[in-house]
């Protein structure tokens, strides 16, 4: 018997390394005694064993190779990093003796030996996570041979997943005080409808409150956009979420992107360790309003109109979009498909958003809602003040001849300055503003005309129609100014025009 030893038959703790010894005996093709096609085949086996090797060892999840009683045969290089321990220190020891000396606190293995099944189990380690998955490997007849523990280290991710959960924590909060103050709001707000044209604007706001479909609002500045939205967020499905609000006109270009999309963190210099929700996610379920839209660059325009289509959102610097269900409200005091034209609006945004366009009406084409917006604001400026007032008969007559070109926003302006300003309990026209009581004056002051007795009393008021009108032509370029200074609408200023024969005197003028 020769006395060299064989290594194929040596003792050894590993039989893969065993398995690498065998595969290594033959590396000669033309050694003696052994076939062209044995040592072919060998070769054959030891480049699947290197192969294997580097699979095993190039794995980023740690991996345990144990034999059928749960001692360690063999572990990868993640292994040894998760662990902070070499290979030498753990090949060839059994998973009871390792966890009795508190290297791990559960074994996938041992778990996968008893069960015959794969086995999945948190353990802890050093103050991280580890998800273990002990795999059991059988022969042709069904004998346990080994068992392969997979392990991943999850504490990065928990850690981020806390931080997610934190994140949508503060979002569910900010959205609930967000709600709470928008209700707070709302209710201190009143829309006062007596005028046909805001009858039926508000009928349409409430019939469209049921659906989900975009708006644009209409009107010029001041006319009170944001109380349709409101009425219409109230009255919707959505009321318990935040109606959130962003004027588009009132956030620099370089900012608007941020501050409706969001932004990651890193994303530009400046931006907020963890990045920050932008306006879209903070509607999550709710309502936005964008107010003056036509502001918004063309740039944002794009990102919207993709939201739009797929409900999606992109926050800058970010890789994956959040699904996001907010209805849009938008509103603006320009002409859209003017700048449509123009190119400075995209056409294909434009008709997403003016699927329910709303007009809201001017203040001189709401008289019938004049006299009580007054009485109202008089009203609530006053308990503000804690001393009550009231309007003159000649403060009245004198703001109801005013156009009021701010609108409503104009309106309420005047009503606190004329009660902040009066010192008596009732606001005299001296406590007015002077292009009010002026604008009075000269719409009050009639021609000087000598009537025969035997006018009656309409053929007087027309008379003195006309004769407005006609010096109305004289001062005016075209018949909204007119409408404008005498506080009836444009339709009305072209039929009266018509009856007494005055359209050739302002087409003269115009030219």
């Amino acid at each position: 018997m020769s006395n060299n030893s064989d290594p194929f038959d040596s003792h050894s703790n590993d039989p893969i390394e065993r398995d690498n010894r065998a595969a290594a005996k033959i590396t000669d093709p033309d050694d003696a005694g052994e076939p062209a096609a044995v040592a072919e085949q060998m070769r054959c086996l030891q480049a699947m064993a290197r192969e294997r090797d580097a699979i095993i060892d190039s794995s980023s999840d740690g991996l345990f190779v144990c034999d059928n009683h749960a001692t360690v045969i063999r572990i990868n290089p993640a292994s040894e990093r998760i662990h902070k321990i070499k290979a030498d220190a753990i090949v060839g020891r059994n998973m009871v003796d390792l966890i009795e000396q508190g290297f791990i606190d559960r074994s996938a293995a041992l778990e996968a030996i008893q069960k015959r099944a794969t086995v999945s189990l948190l353990q802890k380690k050093d103050h991280r996570k580890l998800i273990s998955t002990g795999t059991p490997v059988f022969d042709d007849s069904g004998e346990l041979i080994r068992v392969v523990v997979s392990e991943r280290d999850i504490t990065e991710i928990d850690t981020l997943q806390r931080c997610l959960e934190e994140e949508q924590a503060i979002k569910d909060q900010l959205q609930t005080q967000l709600a709470e103050m928008q209700q707070r709001l709302i209710q201190t707000q009143k829309i006062i409808a007596r005028s046909p044209n805001v009858v039926k604007l508000l009928k349409q706001a409430l019939k469209v409150s049921k659906a989900d479909s975009s708006v644009l609002i209409t009107g010029e500045s001041g006319v009170g956009k944001g109380l349709v939205a409101n009425l219409i967020h109230k009255n919707s499905h959505r009321a318990e979420k935040p109606l959130i609000r962003i004027n588009c006109g009132a956030i620099p270009e370089s900012l608007i992107e941020s501050e409706l999309f969001g932004y990651e963190k890193g994303a530009f210099t400046g931006a907020r360790a963890g990045g920050k929700p932008g306006h879209l996610e903070l509607a999550d379920g709710g309502t936005l309003f964008l107010d003056e839209i036509a502001e918004l660059p063309l740039s944002a325009q794009v990102k919207l109109l993709r939201f739009l289509e797929d409900g999606r959102v992109n926050r800058l610097g970010g890789t994956q979009a959040r699904q996001v269900n907010a209805r849009i409200l938008a509103a603006t005091h320009r002409d859209l498909k003017q700048m449509v034209g123009e190119g400075t609006f995209r056409h294909d945004l434009y008709y997403r958003l003016n699927v329910i366009p709303l007009v809201v009406p001017p203040v001189r084409e709401r008289k019938e809602c004049l006299l009580p917006l007054l009485r109202y604001y008089v009203d609530y400026f006053a308990r503000k003040l804690g001393s009550p007032k009231r309007l003159s008969h000649a403060a009245v007559e004198s703001l109801m001849a005013y156009p009021f070109p701010g609108n409503v926003r104009e309106l309420m302006n005047i009503c606190e300055r004329a009660v902040v300003m009066s010192e008596l309990e009732v606001i005299a026209l001296e406590d007015l503003p002077r292009d009010v009581v002026s604008h009075a004056g000269d719409a009050g002051a009639t021609p000087s005309v000598q009537w025969p007795p035997q006018m009656t009393l309409e053929q007087i008021l027309q008379s003195v129609e006309r004769a407005l009108l006609l010096e109305a032509t004289q001062k005016y370029r075209n018949q909204s100014q007119i409408a404008a200074a005498l506080g009836i609408s444009q339709p009305t200023v072209a039929r009266r025009m018509k009856k007494y024969g005055l359209m050739a005197s302002l087409t003269i003028r115009e030219r």
